[in-house]
C-alpha cells in the first residue's frame, strides 16, 4: 500500500476516533461503566496508535518542516 493511499485511510479514522473521544467523555455519566471503558480508553489506544502511524507516514515532511538544520528561513 502506497503512503497516500494509508493516509486516505488513516486520517479519517484519526477523525472518528476524536469524535468518538468526544462524545463518550461527554455520555460518561450517562453511559456503564464497562461501555465507557471500552469506547473510550480502548478509542484512547486506537488513537494514539493511529497518531503515530500518521506521523510515521508524514515523518519527511515533519523533518523538512520543523528540524530542518539551517535555522528559520529567511535568516
Amino acid at each position: 500500500m502506497k503512503k497516500n493511499q494509508a493516509l486516505k485511510i488513516i486520517n479519517p479514522v484519526i477523525g472518528l476516533l476524536i469524535l468518538n473521544q468526544a462524545i463518550s467523555s461527554s455520555l460518561h455519566d450517562f453511559i456503564p461503566k464497562e461501555v465507557f471503558e471500552v469506547f473510550h480508553e480502548g478509542g484512547g489506544v486506537l488513537l494514539v496508535s493511529g497518531v503515530i502511524l500518521h506521523l510515521y507516514f508524514n515523518w519527511s515532511w515533519v523533518q523538512a518542516t520543523y528540524l530542518n538544520k539551517k535555522g528559520p528561513q529567511g535568516s
